[in-house]
């Protein structure tokens, strides 16, 4: 048996207990502090102590006190004015309940402390002066107070248990450097909560400068942090500089081109077996491994499509429409369009104008797929609508009853 003191398990007393007491603050049940006592947990080897966690939130999410009004919720300088059963909960060491006291006492509603809690069972265990407080101020110190300070809280609570005081300052304001902005650094947090416990001077800047020796810029390289924290932040720069090398010479794509950006984040993507299996994959559908290096050059991102997503392209573009390989390899955003919501409705409509002979010339489905959806409809679609209504049918059903077994020529260019 293991036995962990610090984990508690909390229960009403008996002879206060009424079926009202037992539901939780998201029930919207209301009421006085309820009596509650401690006892020591013990649990064998095989308990989750993840699992007990969340039970121990669950069991804290009733309502201890009536939450004050939203309007009335205070800033990290109005800290003082948390109200008095607050400030007498802070003097009780590892008491659940101050946390909850405490998150209510500065304008989160119930609701909101419920997932915290849900999400955050940490948040429990946690000292309201020794840590939550000086984390708020933290925050504040970044320009963050009033109902915004409230919705950070509420969406990032792990930045109330994580690191130091000192430590979450130093990132945060690190983030903001590379980042331009305190939102944009907390949307990168909030992608990657690692970021918090990384050390972001040894793991990302030298990335960072790596990347951006090889043409990279900055505001690309802000995206991809935004967006993919991983790619950039690796607490092993060699592996940076595998995969960037791998880039020029596996892929074939120089770092002056703009697709060099594009080929590194499917080198991340892809291990050096993985990336075979792709290229024996284009295989098994009749491209030639120069076809791909021709494809990944002008669009890496092509790489990592599925199986099924290749086959149906290649039976519709070669199969169907009689193109070659090579055409597919030269132009392949026709592979990353869906069948059945672009390609499929828009061939449709073709046939349909191509039928009715109302095409002055014709032309190439290359063009007409990568038009976006305003510019199809202006030029094939609404100047017909008086005389051709069955036009909207054919897009609309994804022109699955309108592409007969008959394939119109249009042109390849």
């Amino acid at each position: 048996m293991l036995c962990l003191p610090a984990l508690r398990r909390w229960w009403f007393r008996p002879s206060s207990t009424t079926p009202e007491m037992l539901n939780l603050c998201s029930n919207g049940v209301r009421g006085n502090t309820l009596l509650l006592r401690p006892r020591t947990l013990v649990l064998p080897h095989s308990a989750s102590t993840a699992s007990v966690a969340s039970d121990l939130s669950k069991g804290y999410l009733v309502n201890v006190n009536p939450a004050p009004s939203r309007g009335a919720a205070l800033t990290p300088t109005t800290l003082t004015k948390v109200p008095p059963v607050c400030r007498s909960s802070l003097e009780k060491k590892n008491n659940p309940n101050s946390t909850i006291d405490f998150l209510k006492g500065i304008g989160l509603d119930d609701s909101q402390v419920e997932e915290m809690v849900k999400s955050h069972p940490r948040l429990l265990r946690c000292k309201v002066e020794k840590t939550l407080i000086p984390k708020i101020r933290v925050l504040e110190d970044l320009g963050i107070c009033g109902s915004e300070l409230i919705s950070v809280i509420a969406s990032n609570p792990f930045l109330l248990t994580a690191s130091s005081r000192d430590s979450l300052l130093a990132k945060l304001d690190f983030l903001k450097s590379i980042l331009g902005s305190v939102e944009n650094a907390l949307n990168a947090v909030r992608k990657a909560k690692w970021l918090l416990s990384a050390n972001l001077t040894e793991q990302l800047q030298p990335n960072f400068e790596l990347l951006k020796s090889y043409g990279i810029s900055d505001e690309r390289l802000q995206k991809l942090l935004l967006r993919y924290p991983k790619y950039v932040c690796s607490n092993n720069p060699k592996s940076v500089q595998e995969n960037l090398v791998r880039v020029e010479q596996v892929l074939g794509i120089p770092r002056e081109s703009g697709m060099f950006f594009h080929g590194y984040m499917v080198m991340v993507s892809l291990s050096e077996r993985s990336l075979e299996l792709k290229f024996e994959m284009f295989k098994r559908y009749g491209w030639s491994e120069s076809d791909v290096l021709v494809m990944a050059k002008r669009s890496p991102k092509c790489l990592i499509i599925s199986e099924a997503k290749l086959k149906t392209g290649v039976d519709f573009f070669v199969n169907k429409l009689g193109f070659e390989i090579g055409y597919l390899a030269a132009r392949p955003t026709l592979l990353t369009y869906s069948m059945e919501e672009r390609i499929l409705p828009r061939y449709a409509v073709l046939q349909v104008l191509q039928e009715k002979k109302l095409l002055k010339r014709n032309p190439s489905i290359y063009t007409v797929l990568n038009l976006c959806e305003s510019r199809f409809l202006d030029a094939y679609v609404l100047p017909f609508e008086d005389n051709l209504p069955e036009l909207y049918e054919a897009y609309a059903y994804g022109g699955k009853k309108f592409v007969d077994s008959s394939v119109q020529e249009f042109g390849k260019q």
